[in-house]
Parts: C-alpha cells; sequence; structure tokens
C-alpha cells in the first residue's frame, strides 16, 4: 500500500529535475554551451577528464554575470529568457527552462566564476550536492566558466548506469561538435586531459566549419544547400555522391539553430537518399531549416532535442525535395503529395495539373539501388523491372537486331573454351553449388557460370570481399601479424569522434599491421599498413572502420571481437576488386575458388549476397517452356 501524499523536499525535486535534463556528462556539457552561446560568447573551451563524469569545465568569453544573476542563476526556474506566457510561442534562445545549472549542481559539486566586464572583478559560486550556494568575490575576465565535479556523485543508482569512459567522451564530443557546427562564427576547443580533440577557430561559414570537422580535404567539395517551400528554407551543406558514409554518423539537423531529432525529418532524408544513393551508404550533411518559431514548439521534450512542427507535412515536403535536389545537382526536384509520409499514396494535381508522385512513385522508378529491394523479394533476386523506355527503345527493331548487336559488357564466348578454366574449375567441386563452369563476364561486374542445376552469377566485388575479410580476420587471430612499409606514409586527418575513438584501437591496429602516430591531437600518421591495403585504401578503410564502430549500439566499449570483425569488414571491402574490372579467366577462376574455401560463400560481411542461382526449371519457365 501506498504512504501518505507529501511534498517531496527541494533537494529530492532538484534531483529529478536533474534526471530529466542532465543524462549524462554530454547532456551537462551541452546546456552549459548553450548558455555561453545566449550569453554571446565568441570562444568557447570544454575541457573534460574521465569523459566528464570526474570533472568537465567549460568557458567563455560571454557577456558574464552580475553578483546578484550569479547567485540566481543557481535557483530553479530562474531565466533571462522569457518573461510571459506569450514568450514560449516565440523562442529564439537556446536555453530557457532555467533548470539546467540548479540541476547539474544537485548531483555534482559546482562552481561557477563569473564577470560581466573587463575590470578583472567577478563573482564565484560554489554549490553542490543541493546545498545553499556560497557566493563570494573573486577575480576572472569577462565572461564565465563553469567547472562541474564527481558528476552523480551523490545518485549512486544514476552513477552505475553512466557508460564507460570512452563512450561518455564520444557523446561529449558529438554534444560539442554539433553545436559548433551550429554557430561556425564562434571559435571552440575540446580538450580531453592533454589530448586536443577539437580546435575550431571562427570560421566564414558552415561549409568551411563542416568541411574542418570532418577533416575531408580539398578533393571533396560538399554541395550546398538552398532550397524554398512553404514559407520555410532549407539551406547548408551535402556531400556529394561520390562520398558516402558506413553509418549516419555524420548527419546533423537543426531547425532554426537548435539540433533536433525528429520522425517526420529522419523519413524525409532517408527517402531522398535512397533516392540517388546506395541503400547501404549515407551522405554527411549539416542542414539548417529555418521558419517562423510560432510554426514549431520547441518546448516538448526535457532536453530541448525535439520539437513539434504545426504543419508536417510540409516540412517533409521540404526537406525531401531539397536534399534531392541538391544531391543531384538541381536535376532531382520532385514535387511530393501533401500526405507523401503519411497514409494513402500522396498523389495529387500539382497548380500546373500535373500528376504528382506518390510513396510508392519513389519505389517504382528511382535510380535507388535501395529502390530495386523494395520491390520485394522477385525484384531483389532478378533486379528492378526496366521501366517503359526500354520498350520505347526496342519497338521496331528487326528482328536479327537482338543477336547481331550484343549488349555492352557481354562476352558470351570468352570464357566458354578455356581449358584453363576448365582444369581450374575440377578443384570447386567442394562448392556448396557444387562443380560449376565459367562461361564468361557481364558488364565487366558479375562473373556468369553454369552449375549441374543451372544458371549462377557472382557478383565479383562482394565475392573479393568475403575472399579479403576471412584472409584478414585469419591474420588478426595469428600470433604475428604481417605489415608492409608505405613509400610515403599517408596523413590522416580524423574529425573529433574518429580521433576519440582512435586512443580505443591503438592496439588492434597495430595488431593488424598498421603503424599509427600521433602528430597531434586530430592529425594521424600512418607509415606502415596490412598487406595488400593499398596506400590509396589506407585513409578510407581507416575512415570507414571508425564510423562503423562509432554506429555501434552505445554501452560499453565495443568487444575486440567485435573491433576484429568491423576491421576486417573495412579492410576488406576498400581493397576488393571493384564492379567495372575485367577478369582475366585465370583471375575469374581463382576468385571463385578461393570463394569456395570460405567459411560462408554466400554473403559479404555486410550482408550483401554474393551468389545468385537459377535452376533450369525456373529459367523454362520464364521462357514458357512448361506448363
Amino acid at each position: 500500500m501506498p504512504g501518505p501524499v507529501r511534498v517531496l523536499s527541494d533537494a529530492l525535486v532538484d534531483q529529478i529535475a536533474a534526471g530529466e535534463v542532465v543524462e549524462r556528462p554530454a547532456s551537462a556539457v551541452k546546456e552549459l554551451v548553450e548558455n555561453a552561446l545566449d550569453a554571446g560568447a565568441r570562444r568557447i573551451a570544454v575541457d573534460v577528464e574521465g569523459g566528464g563524469i570526474v570533472r568537465l569545465e567549460v568557458t567563455d568569453d560571454g557577456s558574464g554575470m552580475s553578483r546578484e544573476d550569479a547567485r540566481l542563476a543557481l535557483e530553479r526556474h530562474a531565466t533571462s529568457k522569457i518573461r510571459s506566457f506569450e514568450d514560449l510561442a516565440r523562442i529564439g534562445t537556446m536555453g530557457f527552462r532555467g533548470e539546467a545549472l540548479p540541476s547539474i549542481a544537485s548531483v555534482s559539486r559546482l562552481v561557477l566564476t563569473t564577470s560581466p566586464d573587463a575590470s578583472g572583478l567577478g563573482t564565484e559560486v560554489v554549490a553542490g550536492r543541493g546545498a545553499p550556494p556560497r557566493v563570494s568575490p573573486a577575480r576572472h575576465p569577462k565572461g564565465t566558466r563553469v567547472v562541474v565535479e564527481d558528476l552523480f556523485g551523490n545518485v549512486p543508482a544514476r552513477r552505475k548506469f553512466q557508460k564507460s569512459a570512452e563512450a561518455e567522451l564520444r557523446a561529449v564530443v558529438k554534444a560539442v561538435t554539433t553545436l559548433a557546427l551550429s554557430r561556425p562564427d564562434v571559435a571552440f576547443t575540446l580538450r580531453a586531459g592533454p589530448r586536443l580533440l577539437l580546435d575550431l577557430p571562427a570560421a566564414e561559414g558552415v561549409a568551411a566549419r563542416f568541411r574542418e570537422v570532418l577533416g575531408i580535404g580539398g578533393a571533396t567539395r560538399p554541395h550546398d544547400v538552398e532550397f524554398a517551400f512553404g514559407g520555410m528554407t532549407l539551406t547548408g551543406v551535402v556531400t556529394p555522391a561520390e562520398s558516402t558514409f558506413p553509418s549516419r554518423a555524420h548527419q546533423w539537423f537543426f531547425v532554426n539553430g537548435r539540433s533536433i531529432r525528429d520522425a517526420t525529418v529522419t523519413h524525409a532524408i532517408s527517402l531522398a537518399t535512397r533516392e540517388v544513393l546506395r541503400s547501404d551508404r549515407h551522405a554527411a550533411f549539416a542542414l539548417f531549416l529555418a521558419m517562423d518559431p510560432e510554426r514549431c514548439d520547441v518546448n516538448v521534450h526535457p532536453q530541448k532535442l525535439e520539437v513539434r512542427f504545426r504543419d508536417p507535412s510540409a516540412v517533409h515536403s521540404l526537406v525531401h525535395r531539397g536534399l534531392v535536389h541538391a544531391l543531384t545537382g538541381g536535376k532531382g526536384a520532385v514535387a511530393v503529395g501533401g500526405d507523401a509520409f503519411g497514409e494513402g499514396s500522396g498523389r495529387g494535381r500539382d497548380r500546373q495539373g500535373q500528376r504528382q508522385r506518390g510513396r510508392e512513385d519513389f519505389y517504382e522508378w528511382g535510380n535507388a539501388q535501395g529502390g530495386a529491394a523494395a520491390l520485394g523479394e522477385r525484384a531483389a533476386r532478378y533486379g528492378a523491372a526496366a521501366g517503359p523506355a526500354v520498350f520505347a527503345a526496342g519497338a521496331g527493331a528487326g528482328a536479327g537486331t537482338l543477336l547481331e548487336t550484343p549488349a555492352a559488357g557481354v562476352s558470351p564466348s570468352s570464357y566458354s573454351h578455356s581449358e584453363e578454366i576448365s582444369s581450374s574449375l575440377s578443384s570447386l567441386s567442394s562448392s556448396p553449388l557444387g562443380p560449376i563452369r565459367l562461361l564468361g563476364q557481364y558488364r565487366d561486374s558479375f562473373l556468369v557460370a553454369e552449375s549441374e542445376e543451372g544458371l549462377v552469377l557472382i557478383d565479383q566485388h562482394v565475392a573479393h570481399e568475403r575472399v579479403r575479410y576471412e584472409r584478414f580476420l585469419a591474420r588478426l587471430d595469428s600470433a604475428g601479424p604481417a605489415s608492409q612499409s608505405l613509400l610515403e606514409p599517408v596523413v590522416f586527418e580524423a574529425s573529433p569522434d574518429e580521433a576519440a575513438l582512435l586512443s580505443g584501437s591503438e592496439a588492434l591496429l597495430s595488431d593488424a599491421g598498421f603503424a599509427v602516430s600521433e602528430l597531434s591531437g586530430r592529425t594521424f600518421l600512418v607509415s606502415a599498413a596490412p598487406p595488400d591495403t593499398p596506400a590509396a585504401s589506407v585513409r578510407p578503410a581507416l575512415r570507414d572502420y571508425l564510423a562503423r564502430v562509432a554506429a555501434l549500439p552505445e554501452g560499453s566499449a565495443p568487444s575486440s571481437a567485435l573491433r576484429r570483425e568491423v576491421l576486417a569488414a573495412s579492410l576488406a571491402c576498400r581493397g576488393a576488386i571493384t564492379i567495372n574490372h575485367r577478369l582475366a579467366p585465370a583471375e575469374a577462376a581463382q576468385l571463385l575458388h578461393d570463394l569456395a574455401a570460405c567459411r560462408d560463400p554466400w554473403t559479404c560481411p555486410h550482408g550483401r549476397p554474393i551468389l545468385l542461382a537459377f535452376s533450369h526449371e525456373e529459367l523454362e519457365n520464364r521462357f514458357g517452356r512448361r506448363g
């Protein structure tokens, strides 16, 4: 039976509020940096120890506070940013609740030092564990410094649910990186003990800050995003289709300068990228949605991570069309019905009376590989159905045209009479498919073979990827890893998140054959790499590995076995035979021979199929030879 109703103590109320506002060290850093931005800071420095659990410090050169304001700042619901209920409808600041400082102070030891001018005279406020704050004079330059120590030290239940120091540091890096992207005009630094993970001077714009954060060189120039719809604007940058990533770790979306997550926006982005990119790759972007503050409610989440849109359909249309427009160079923007992401097809007529495309249209004739998968098992096995243009092109062709003009990239008899191939394939009898005979290569990308059961197609890239993956795993499990020195060392400019992850991967990379030395907090020199890893693949392979590790579920640090598998998959992909690459008969036979020796010859490390088999009966049915 519950006890009698009682009013909670102020200390307990503060700890409950802290649980809503301060989930982890990164939450505290976010709140303190947002306060600094609202104070007009031009330089913000963040220092953390032990992932921010042991200690975190945020220093800014903003407007600072007077003695009385500093004292009131530690009171709950004390804020300078709203005065009336009407102000909630037009919030233009990052913070506004007046809960961050007292909430943090209730679960830590907090010291706030501030000064409103350049006199050097300021105020120090010491508070912690719910005790009354102590206010005293102090010397401090204009601005504010907040030091938080032993976070959740008095709340063991919350403390034990914190992640590892590495995971918490990564969360802090993500929080500061996100805020730095939202304000490229402000300089940011982030230190983790002696390591400088982030050193961003004030930039001219989003594109410059975006390139600096990602550590991308001059060869990769992101596309500008500029699109307007329904009284809203979408601006920012996105990497081109040829520069993609294996995870969504490098995607940022802001509404009126505030980083948010929203199901409507996520669906629009996923739909746009699926139309243009491979389904298993992701663009990097920083997108900024600007709209009338009255059209969105930012007061729906304690940590201000979510918003509620008055017209989510218009937001979806803007984000989808704007991103497609940028990724395709202005050639791919399409009209979308008002309920394109809701119930129904979303079809209708635009102002010119033209039929608008519904949700299913994006899957029917989309040029992304993900579209084929959406057609179902049949399309995934045989490829997307040809569009109307294919039949139009064949109309009126003579009866002998197909035989006289074979398709480009197909050489039906190129391998069929090779004795070398025939003898080599005899060793493939242990393959799950049994003995097969190589017939040729389609579009310099797929091997065509014949088995006792029917026709076999092999994706040469993913087949070689599987072979390399198992070889790399075997090397990592061996006692003496192989390594080769690079003729010219590779300089790897890591993003802040990548730099934090590299510190936890030094032993694994060394075991794999890499020789990596740190030149600065985010610049590394790679002087050796595993065999079969060309110098041109070193930087992409490392970036791919770090992105995949970053995409793993948060928790304790990933196990060494899981990290080995991720590293092997990244190395295997980057050095594998590509599509549109002609293979000599002996090379094709050797690839099939190596594939047959693999533990899993059916899928690549990322789950894509390697082989497609068509039985004799299936082919005869398709040609109408069986009833």
